[in-house]
Order: C-alpha cells, then structure tokens, then sequence
C-alpha cells in the first residue's frame, strides 16, 4: 500500500483499514469533516485530464477505496448510482454542483434536487442515491477526496433512457 499523501488523513485511514464490511456513512461523513485536507497536502496524487475528470487512486483494499477526484471546468461524471457502495466526499478546493435524481416509474430518471457545495462541505450517498457531480466554475479547478466502501461499482442513467450501463467511473 502506498505511502498517504498527508497525515491529516491519519485517523480516516485508520478506521478505513479495520474495516471487516461495509463502512457506517455517518461515520465517513464524520470523519472527512474532521480531516482538514488541502489542495497541498493531496499534491502527490492530484494529477488531471483534459477530456475527462480523473480519478486518482490514494488507497484501497477489499473494503474501501479512497480516491482524489480532479475536475478541470465545465466536467461532470455520469449520473450514477452508488450500487451497493456507501460514499462520502469533501469538497477540498472549488465548488460542486451536485443533482439529484430520482426514478420514473418506466425507469428514466428526472432531476429532483440540485445543490452548490462549497470548499469543506460533505457530500454522502449509498445504493440507489442517483446524483451527477459536476465542476461548473468556467475558470477554476474542482478537488474531491472520495470514499467509497466497499469500492465504487455504479450503474449510470440517461435522462431519456433509464439505466444505460453498469460501469466502473471515468478516469
């Protein structure tokens, strides 16, 4: 296992490695509030792409992933659920522009929800939560630190087409 990019992650981390199932969200959303994480200390890890957002891999084990997200502006994920996964993020520089999506009854999703996180906030969801993550600042960058246990498999949505595919995320 790789060496952590800051030891501000410390006690995350330590509760992530004694994980023997499915992480408590509370207990994540708890946890990445208390974890003071700038741009600076996720240095080694914050690597982007033009094309798409890019995950970057901090740490894993059967149990949990915990992945640096780097959005440049205008990238989005999918809209995706979280199958199976709990996930908690925080937003470590820039804004999200998160919505939510709830199912029709032919199985298409529509937006329900839309919410503006700044720099510090929680982000959590788990099984069938549908969201699209998005950096819309038209200038700056966007950092997430994600974690997902046990690690992320989504199934992602079309707005016209209901579940379109079963897929690991971009990057």
């Amino acid at each position: 296992m790789s060496q952590l990019c800051s030891s501000k992650l410390e006690p995350l981390v330590a509760y992530l490695d004694a994980l023997t199932g499915r992480a408590d969200l509370s207990v994540l959303e708890e946890l990445l509030q208390g974890a003071e994480v700038s741009r600076e200390d996720l240095k080694t890890v914050c690597k982007f792409k033009c094309e798409c957002y890019q995950r970057n891999r901090i740490r894993a084990t059967q149990w949990y992933e915990m992945v640096a997200l780097c959005w440049r502006a205008g990238q989005k994920s999918p809209i995706h659920d979280h199958a199976s996964s709990s996930c908690a993020f925080r937003v470590i520089e820039g804004t999200v522009t998160e919505r939510r999506f709830e199912k029709n009854p032919d199985g298409t999703v529509r937006p329900v929800e839309h919410n503006t996180l700044a720099s510090g906030s929680i982000c959590a969801a788990e099984d069938d939560a549908i969201h699209e993550v998005r950096n819309d600042d038209p200038e700056g960058d966007l950092v997430t630190l994600h974690i997902y246990s046990p690690p992320l498999k989504m199934q992602t949505y079309d707005m016209g087409v209901g579940v379109y595919d079963e897929q690991k995320p971009c990057g």
